[in-house]
């Protein structure tokens, strides 16, 4: 049985901060928590948005360097 929470720190979510170039807003994912209830095991994890957004950063990350 699982169960998600939203992630905290501090006062506000827990966030990721997104290495892409010219980003000022937006430039932050949420993390959210996974939770076992039977052995307590937390797993971390992006929503599909984010990663689609995380990986794009990625990739233009890779080709910028393959241009180099």
């Amino acid at each position: 049985m699982h169960e998600q929470y939203r992630t905290v720190a501090y006062s506000g979510p827990l966030r990721i901060r997104r290495k892409a170039s010219n980003m000022i807003l937006g430039n932050l994912v949420t993390v959210n928590a996974d939770v076992d209830l039977e052995t307590g095991q937390v797993t971390f994890f992006v929503d599909e948005t984010s990663l689609a957004m995380l990986r794009a950063d990625y990739q233009r990350k890779i080709e910028r360097l393959h241009k180099e």
